[in-house]
């Protein structure tokens, strides 16, 4: 039938079924749909609809509670033709997928610290790096000493599912040695002097001790191509942030709402959950409040704001809001509270560019 054909018929359905619920050839019509989706799904590259530059991937904006709008923390950057992910929250491979970012395009994923939701989306991510991209070596893991338990543990824990794909689909498919993770830890600095974990290809990775105690945490600096951006990991307000972050291009920061959040530790205590009121009040004093990420920025002089891992959960629209005015109090410049599926983009050819990809 042609196109057209298809066009009239599609019309005359929603018609009907509009006004008596008919449905006839509903399903050869969502048949055709999934088809065009699919051609245009398996070709979609994020990658290449970027100009040369470095690019802040929002692949995961949330925290460990739940919700389903946002992923658990997780940066992509896209720095020329390299791929790398910072954490790997929980929906973070769904979301990069979503986002047509192949996971066998990445390079390595860094950890800023060792807490579960900063690495419990890893084993879904591995699993994608090694079947969309008939991996040979597993995903780099890059991360504080204690890395390597992590990516042992769940090496372990999927053997058995790993050889059940390789004998399923044959070696040429899915390697037996592209499967699960392989560590590379590194010390945590102990004084405000980054260090340098990356420096290929024009592309520079380096982390510097951040305050999130009793964790030991590091933020990150990324260089390519005369841009800049860092990534602040979780912390409260640090000394050693602002000395790193000086002139980058971009800050992207987490922000907790104390505001915010005594309304859930009060509704929790009133609750008789006296157990979550507490954790509610003690994540107050190793994270960062909206205004202190803004005078982060201010202090660093940072061209532009952006705000992530953002606490509590904001499912009401307008709370973003709250963040952003916020911060907005002590910092002159654009600041925004990021979303999954935004992207953020320096372009070797200057200039800031916001936009939105991915099926939201």
């Amino acid at each position: 039938m042609k196109r057209s054909n298809w066009l009239w018929l599609a019309a005359l359905v929603i018609i009907l079924g509009a006004g008596a619920g008919v449905y006839i050839f509903r399903g050869e019509l969502a048949t055709r749909l999934l088809e065009r989706a699919a051609a245009q799904g398996m070709s979609e590259s994020l990658t290449a609809q970027l100009p040369d530059g470095l690019h802040a991937v929002f692949c995961g904006t949330g925290s460990p509670l739940p919700d389903r709008s946002r992923a658990g923390p997780c940066l992509a950057v896209i720095a020329g033709d390299q791929v790398l992910v910072f954490d790997a929250g929980e929906g973070a491979a769904e979301t990069l997928a979503l986002m047509g970012v192949n996971a066998g395009d990445i390079q390595a994923v860094y950890l800023s610290h060792l807490h579960s939701d900063h690495y419990d989306g890893l084993a879904p991510l591995a699993l994608q790096h090694w079947a969309t991209g008939t991996a040979q070596e597993p995903l780099l893991l890059v991360g504080p000493t204690g890395a390597s338990r992590i990516a042992a543990g769940l090496r372990e824990a999927y053997a058995i599912d790993s050889a059940y794909r390789t004998n399923h689909h044959g070696p040429e498919v899915m390697p037996p040695t592209g499967a699960g993770l392989r560590a590379q830890e590194f010390a945590v600095p102990t004084g405000n002097e980054p260090i340098v974990l990356r420096d290929e290809g024009g592309v520079r990775v380096l982390a510097f001790r951040v305050d999130h105690a009793p964790t030991e945490a590091v933020g990150f600096r990324v260089e390519y191509g005369g841009r800049s951006l860092v990534i602040s990991g979780d912390t409260s307000r640090s000394a050693s942030l602002a000395q790193n972050a000086r002139g980058a291009d971009l800050l992207v920061h987490e922000a907790l709402s104390p505001r915010l959040n005594a309304i859930i530790e009060n509704a929790a205590r009133e609750a008789g959950r006296e157990n979550v009121g507490a954790i509610f009040h003690d994540i107050l004093d190793y994270h960062t409040s909206p205004e202190d990420a803004g005078s982060v920025a201010t202090e660093a002089g940072v061209g532009a704001l952006a705000l992530t891992h953002l606490l509590p959960q904001t499912p009401i629209p307008g709370l973003t809001a709250t963040f952003e005015r916020d911060a907005k109090t002590t910092y002159d410049g654009p600041v925004w509270a990021m979303r999954d599926g935004d992207v953020i983009s320096l372009p070797t050819a200057g200039g800031l560019q916001r936009s939105r990809h991915g099926r939201f």
